[in-house]
């Protein structure tokens, strides 16, 4: 059966409160309210045809969209190694509200999971880390679906460094606005609050989180990584890597950790190609201080400019992301309230 027909009647069988082969009845998740259209839009797939491994969605990170991320890195990387490869783009490069963007995973990883048949490895960095947990803690079908989910610095108890925690950023928002999102990053916002209450992990998901010590934007990382999560409570599905314990003298920063630092897309291979989370001596120990980044070069691949330049028509068409500038963070989904 064509992919899109398989879809078509597994989004029937949902309809008709079946939550596929899941068994969970999405009438009662909370609605999605972004047009199908727009969600379907957003999601580019490689053909399902690796049977023998999970379907990878890439989620990429605040200020890109996922094309653009990923396109000449993990992608053909996860495709050179058996993997089918989907990436999403959720709206305005990350800037509005990351409840709106969630609902763009929700959307995701049920349509992988129905067209494929198989559950999903997820791989996100910064936002595309943070953001898709709202998708896990409130939609079971979203949870059902995933197997695993690696997390590449993601600001998961929010940071030190969002722009609504130092005066400067403070003023700015509360006279001319700030993105929507940018609120949401503050340690002390209610989608923070929320997100974390109660079971930071939820599901049967086995979850990475893969930080940096240098990383300038998701702080703070020592003495309680605030990209960690379940911190010291050893729970045997959830793996929390520091790069540097693994190889001290590893300079990575909050880019590089979700582009061109080979140990992390290690990391994140082991995780994705075995139960449970990733293992660091399983994906090489000590040899990963020495492995090079994804790609040819130090920091960009030769193919790099080609892939942007083939997206500029998507650009012009879809104009200038919206900047969802507002003077206060935007009130929790009635759902998580």
């Amino acid at each position: 059966m064509k992919p899109r027909l398989l879809f078509a009647l597994a989004a029937a069988l949902l309809a008709g409160g079946c939550g596929s082969d899941v068994g969970i009845d999405v009438a009662s998740e909370p609605k999605l309210e972004t047009d199908p259209a727009l969600l379907d839009a957003a999601l580019e797939c490689t053909p399902f045809a690796n049977t023998d491994k999970p379907p990878v969605l890439l989620v990429h990170g605040t200020f890109t969209h996922g094309q653009e991320q990923f396109n000449w890195n993990y992608k053909p990387l996860l495709i050179e190694r058996g993997f089918d490869v989907c990436t999403v783009t959720y709206p305005d490069r990350g800037l509005g509200d990351q409840q709106v963007s969630a609902e763009y995973i929700v959307h995701a990883l049920r349509r992988i999971h129905a067209e494929s048949g198989r559950k999903v490895a997820m791989i996100g960095h910064s936002q595309g880390a943070l953001m898709p947990r709202w998708a896990l803690k409130w939609w079971p079908s979203a949870r059902a679906a995933v197997e695993d989910f690696v997390l590449l610095a993601g600001p998961n108890h929010g940071t030190l460094v969002a722009a609504t925690d130092n005066p400067l950023g403070a003023m700015v928002g509360s006279t001319l606005g700030l993105p929507a999102a940018f609120y949401q990053f503050a340690r002390g916002s209610s989608f923070i609050g929320a997100l974390n209450a109660g079971d930071e992990t939820p599901g049967d998901v086995d979850y990475t989180n893969i930080y940096t010590l240098f990383d300038e934007l998701v702080q703070p990382v020592v003495p309680e990584p605030t990209a960690a999560l379940e911190f010291g409570e050893d729970n045997p599905k959830v793996a929390n890597i520091l790069l540097q314990d693994v190889c001290p003298l590893l300079i990575v920063d909050h880019l590089t950790i979700g582009l061109t630092d080979r140990a992390t897309f290690e990391l994140a291979l082991d995780a994705i190609t075995h139960v449970g989370p990733a293992n660091v001596e399983r994906a090489g120990g000590a040899a990963l201080c020495h492995a090079l980044p994804p790609l040819p070069g130090i920091a960009l691949p030769p193919n790099f400019l080609f892939e942007m330049l083939a997206l500029l028509p998507i650009e012009i068409e879809n104009g200038a992301p919206g900047l969802h500038l507002v003077r206060a963070e935007p009130p929790l989904k009635p759902y998580a309230q």
